[in-house]
């Protein structure tokens, strides 16, 4: 059985907006080491077409600091299930477009044996939190308040009662809070 992996970016004050992180070489790395121990990446349409406009173009020309190719090449070649009501094709190299239901397909792709991080923005996260369908949570919460943006987890309703798993501090200051949900 394959597990779901959420990874998000938090502010101090609990913001997700991804202009307001430190994306430095420790960070991208740890991303990239998640990354190889899943089979897949799964985003909703928002996330999925800023990560298109910006890292299949850095993985093709191999411009960049070596750690942002190396992403970006990783990124490439990782499969990427991608939820949307209204794109009809998906460009970028790897990608799948998902049309049934979130329970639906994310059930299908774990029973499949596919263990997939989503590295998600407050919807889809929310949508997959108040499912009951993440098995993991890594929480990277950076030393900032941002003052405003979108909230994490903004949308789930119903109280999430996690387990503290781990716990990762970067020299920059960012934290990883690892939580498993208490079922």
């Amino acid at each position: 059985m394959g597990r779901v992996i959420l990874q998000m970016n938090v502010t101090l004050d609990g913001c997700c907006d991804h202009t307001q992180v430190i994306a430095d070489k420790e960070l991208h790395q740890y991303t990239v080491d998640l990354m190889d121990q899943a089979d897949g990446l799964l985003f909703g349409r928002k996330v999925y077409q800023l990560m298109e406009s910006a890292w299949p173009a850095i993985a093709s020309s191999g411009e960049g600091p070596q750690f942002m190719v190396d992403f970006a090449r990783k990124l490439d070649l990782k499969p990427k299930y991608v939820f949307s009501r209204t794109l009809d094709h998906l460009s970028w190299q790897n990608s799948f477009l998902l049309t049934g239901t979130i329970s639906e397909e994310v059930q299908q792709l774990t029973a499949e044996g596919k263990s997939l991080i989503v590295n998600g923005g407050p919807g889809l996260g929310s949508t997959l939190a108040g499912l009951d369908l993440v098995d993991e949570y890594h929480f990277l919460v950076q030393p900032i308040v941002a003052g405003h943006g979108p909230q994490l987890l903004g949308g789930v309703h119903d109280r999430l009662d996690l387990k503290l798993s781990g716990t990762t501090t970067f020299g920059s200051g960012v934290v990883v809070l690892r939580y498993t949900p208490v079922r």
